[in-house]
């Protein structure tokens, strides 16, 4: 155990820093991304307009309220709201450190936070102006407060826990799977030990505590089904297969790489179950308290999420981040449970992965969730003149365009949407893209039609345009792709 404290001390706190490092470096470096964009649009709207455009959409307002105030006073560019993502992942840290620490020992909290912050994931959206950062802070410090709850059986940690279930509510929707999650544990507490009193005073103050900050959370429900809701500008998620829940797990530790390299990694995972079991199975050296909540807590929200998407599909990483707290906690836990010499080969050689895929995913051209839409702006402003007219798809994806593009071309979406109206997004029919062409044939020369997320009918786009003169194709990233038509011929 001492050579592992060494290799905390001297090993772990310069890995720690250079993560964070990292982070700050691609808080600078990136373009901006479609999610940013709309965070900046519509935190720049008064508030009783922030709370309505939010309720339209699939998210809650707590964050977009934060970044409300903090652009009136730092400003509204993208790297001023990446720092207060920063400054969200930066205060995490020390509570994530306090939650495990409290739960185990110091050497697994700083070794979880080394995991945390050389995670590739955890570093992309540290460096991404929208509430993931926001998210995890309140999600370790709900946990913080539920574990201190466990241990001493609901007498301490009502109040920060009724406070963080308020706050995980406001943040984001996949915080009720954690909440779901407690509620089955402590259900579970109730049926699996002796029924004392001990007991029920835990399982009663606990359910209560939850169903007073459900009451706190009413209101929000109540502006939902009075206004209708509305995802209108989410890009279309396929329903999930297994092998998306392998690939999250993937992302969690090593990040959005190349298709090669994922590939690769996801085929390791049945050495991952066959680790899991030989931990799961042999004698613990180091113990955890509340270890049933901790497995719960890292893979339960998942397995919910997969089984609701065969209805409605949800299940995306991001929101999935949820979990990354415990798993971190119970990943670090499980490396300091081999013998001395074999723990410290092993989490060196995790450590030294996961630091190098971050600097790759940072730097890599394929990096598959990278948006270059200043590269977009930058070759239109080049390319396009008044007489030209530019088409984006999906008409969400106009956000990022506008943030930067300083250019006289006029920009509009197929299919066509005016976003001050209310309603959802128009559909998409090759009539009304026909109609919308035939108009625009009469006044310019060329369209330049910006591709990216694909909704459901980027095909029938592409086919349709083939009847027309292809001038130039340019790719400016993973899915992001420019192509210039003539219109017309003078």
């Amino acid at each position: 155990m001492q050579n592992l404290l060494v290799l905390s001390s001297r090993f772990l706190l310069p890995l720690i820093l250079i993560g964070i490092g990292t982070s700050i470096w691609s808080l600078f470096s990136q373009s901006i991304r479609l999610d940013e964009a709309q965070s900046i649009w519509v935190s720049s709207k008064p508030i009783e307009t922030i709370i309505m455009l939010t309720a339209s959409d699939v998210h809650v307002p707590l964050y977009g309220m934060i970044l409300h105030f903090w652009m009136q006073i730092f400003g509204n560019t993208i790297i001023s709201a990446r720092i207060l993502s920063m400054i969200f992942f930066l205060l995490t840290l020390p509570v994530l450190y306090l939650f495990v620490k409290e739960a185990s020992n110091k050497q697994i909290a700083l070794l979880c936070l080394a995991l945390f912050t050389l995670s590739p994931f955890i570093m992309w959206y540290t460096s991404e102006a929208r509430m993931y950062t926001l998210f995890t802070l309140v999600t370790s410090l709900n946990h913080l407060f539920f574990l201190r709850m466990i241990r001493s059986d609901a007498k301490n940690g009502k109040l920060g826990y009724f406070a963080s279930l308020i706050l995980g509510f406001y943040t984001h929707y996949f915080f009720i799977f954690l909440v779901a999650t407690q509620g089955l544990y402590t259900i579970g507490v109730f049926i699996y030990r002796k029924r004392d009193k001990i007991t029920q005073a835990f399982v009663k103050k606990t359910l209560f505590v939850m169903f007073m900050a459900v009451l706190f959370f009413l209101p929000w429900v109540y502006l939902l089904i009075s206004t209708g809701t509305a995802s209108n500008t989410q890009p279309l998620i396929p329903p999930p297969t297994s092998y998306n829940i392998i690939q999250t797990f993937v992302n969690f530790l090593f990040g959005f790489q190349a298709q090669g390299v994922q590939a690769v990694l996801v085929s390791l995972w049945p050495l991952s179950v066959m680790t899991l079991f030989f931990v799961f199975t042999k004698r613990k050296r180091i113990p955890i308290s509340g270890i049933e909540y901790i497995v719960l807590a890292s893979f339960l929200p998942i397995m919910l999420v997969f089984v609701i998407s065969f209805f409605r599909p949800i299940f995306l990483s991001r929101y999935l981040i949820v979990v990354t707290p415990t798993l971190f906690f119970l990943l670090a836990w499980m490396l300091t449970q081999y013998s001395k010499k074999t723990a410290s080969i092993i989490i060196t050689t995790v450590l030294v992965a996961m630091l190098g895929l971050m600097f790759f995913q940072t730097t890599s051209a394929a990096t598959p969730v990278r948006e270059n839409y200043q590269g977009v702006t930058n070759y239109l402003e080049q390319q396009a003149t008044p007489r030209d007219i530019i088409a984006v798809s999906a008409p969400f994806t106009l956000y990022p365009i506008e943030y930067s593009y300083s250019g006289t071309t006029r920009i509009t979406t197929i299919p066509e949407w005016n976003r001050y109206e209310s309603g959802a997004i128009p559909p998409f029919s090759l009539e009304a893209l026909d109609t919308q062409m035939q108009q625009y044939r009469t006044q310019y020369e060329r369209i330049f039609v910006v591709l990216s997320y694909d909704q459901g009918y980027e095909d029938d786009i592409r086919e349709y345009f083939d009847a027309y003169e292809l001038l130039e194709k340019r790719n400016l990233s993973e899915k992001l792709e420019i192509r210039t038509y003539k219109l017309r011929y003078n």
